[in-house]
């Protein structure tokens, strides 16, 4: 299950216009909870954040990670409303199933993207700092997650570039692997 969940998130971000993630397939499902479960308090900014921290992402992943998850939604919100006005119903009644004839683009392989992630949603978090309005995420309240959103939101290619190495990390958190390069690695350093 855990690589159904990386491999899906990896597509989810390439479909809405972000980078190709590659992944390391081969993980281990876990049978049991960790011994010592540690809480988060998720009532505060600083409890969200220090959770990551502690699971072992930076306050620069955290913003990374969020900021795709806005992005992701914005565009999301924006095709739905595009979605409603293109149903058509056919002759029995039915929205019409378009079936296409060949997979298109090599970068269309698994279906058109749909959005284009860009910093944008960046430039409106650091509007919202910069005016001390209430931001989409109370993540980016915390100083040093903030900070990453204004630096990502002058730097149109640094997200883009930062974002699939801390997907990669955030995928990575816990996980053990049944072998192959990962697997083999892991347990040399082990050693």
């Amino acid at each position: 299950m855990a690589d159904v969940v990386a491999f899906a998130g990896a597509e989810s971000i390439e479909t809405l216009g972000g980078p190709r993630i590659t992944i390391q397939l081969g993980k281990l499902d876990s049978n049991k909870p960790p011994k010592n479960p540690s809480y988060v308090d998720l009532s505060t900014t600083d409890g969200i954040v220090n959770g990551f921290v502690k699971a072992g992402l930076s306050e620069r992943e955290v913003a990374l990670i969020f900021g795709a998850i806005g992005s992701m939604e914005k565009i999301v919100a924006a095709t739905k409303k595009d979605d409603d006005d293109m149903e058509e119903e056919n002759e029995m009644g039915d929205v019409a199933v378009f079936i296409p004839s060949s997979f298109g683009a090599p970068q269309e392989i698994y279906g058109k993207r749909i959005g284009a992630l860009d910093n944008s949603y960046f430039e409106s978090v650091a509007t919202a700092l910069k005016k001390k309005t209430p931001v989409s995420s109370a993540a980016f309240q915390n100083d040093k997650v903030g900070g990453w959103a204004i630096k990502y939101a002058g730097n149109k290619g640094g997200f883009l570039r930062d974002l699939p190495e801390a997907y990669e990390k955030l995928m990575g958190l816990g996980a053990s692997y049944t072998g192959g390069k990962m697997g083999n690695l892991l347990d040399k350093s082990a050693a």
